[in-house]
Formats: structure tokens, sequence, C-alpha cells
């Protein structure tokens, strides 16, 4: 029998040592944290963003094939495309009141009357922001104006994993192609659909 093997034998006839509380404690405050309940606003970082995109591309594929199923066995024909989204202008978000300020805009601010001079005035212009920060909800609303006073954009889009959510994005004006600056990023029932659950 080798030396080594002498050494693990040794070791393995050990007792072990009970665990000590401290350590004891931390684990189970560690359990309880994980179990704690979800809170109505979910800030997302980059990182999260991108460990969330293989569960978003697959909502993304199992709707696209739900879509396609009803517009196939559909008697009344083909499914029509969603809306165009809503355009507003003139928003003067801040960060420390931003939750109250955006659910009141989205749902009475007016449509903006010309042009906002950012992405937003253009189709292809919305698709490549929500292309460039990996936005894969539909656009419900493009909020034109200002985030903490720097010039900024309020896209809200549909939360494919539950559609009881709209995903919210703050993104530059020129969000596009080499421009996916994200200044705040979060999950949240905008439109108060949760409220009568």
């Amino acid at each position: 029998m080798s030396d080594e093997q002498d050494v693990r034998d040794l070791l393995a006839r050990l007792p072990s040592p009970p665990m000590p509380p401290a350590v004891r404690q931390q684990i189970l405050a560690r359990l309880a944290e994980q179990q704690a309940p979800v809170a109505p606003v979910v800030p997302i970082t980059r990182i999260h963003r991108r460990r969330l995109n293989g569960l978003l591309i697959a909502a993304a594929v199992a709707a696209f094939a739900m879509l396609m199923s009803v517009t196939v066995q559909s008697p009344s024909g083909p499914v029509t495309a969603s809306p165009a989204p809503v355009i507003k202008a003139g928003a003067l978000y801040q960060s420390t009141d931003f939750v109250p300020e955006l659910q009141q805009r989205f749902r009475a601010a007016p449509a903006a009357v010309g042009p906002t001079r950012t992405f937003a005035d253009s189709r292809q212009g919305i698709q490549a922001c929500t292309v460039a920060v990996d936005a894969y909800g539909s656009v419900l609303s493009v909020d034109t104006g200002s985030y903490d006073d720097v010039a900024a954009v309020v896209l809200v889009t549909t939360y494919l994993p539950d559609t009881q959510y709209e995903e919210v994005w703050v993104v530059t004006p020129r969000c596009g192609p080499g421009d996916d600056l994200v200044m705040r990023h979060m999950v949240y029932d905008v439109d108060n659909s949760t409220a009568n659950l």
C-alpha cells in the first residue's frame, strides 16, 4: 500500500467536526433570503439581461409558434400585427419618483404632435433600438424627454415571461447600432393590470 493511500485511509477514519454555529446561522439566513417574496420592481443590470436572453428567446419562439398556430387554425383569418407604439414627448423624469411618473405618463400623457428628433421618429429607429438593447417584447410606448436632466427616451415593451408586467428601458435619444447605453432597466406593472388580481 502506498504512503498516499495510507494517508487517505487515516483521514477517512477521522471524525467529522461539527459545523460552527456562526456558519450554520449564515447558511440559514442565506436560505431565508432566497425564499423571500419577489418585489414588484425588479432592477435588471446588463449582466442579468444577458443571463435572461435564453429565457426571452425561448419565450419569443413559443409566442411566435402560438401566433402561427392561431393564424393557421383561425376561421376568421390571420392575426393582424400589433398596433404601432404611442410616441410621447416632453417627459421630465427624475430617478427619485420615476415609477409613479412613468405610470401617470403611460396612462395619460398625450401622443406627440410633431417629430421628437430621436430614434422614435421612425419604425426602423425604434426597431434598431430594441435590437441594440435586447428588448424582445412588443413596443407599447416611447416617451421622449429627459431623465435626471439628461436627454433620454423611455421605452416600454411587453414582458414575455409574464404579460401582466411590462419591461422598461431608459435609453439615449440615439439608441441603436453603436449606442446601446441603458440608463435604467426594470420590470414593472406599468399599466397597473395586477391591481385587481
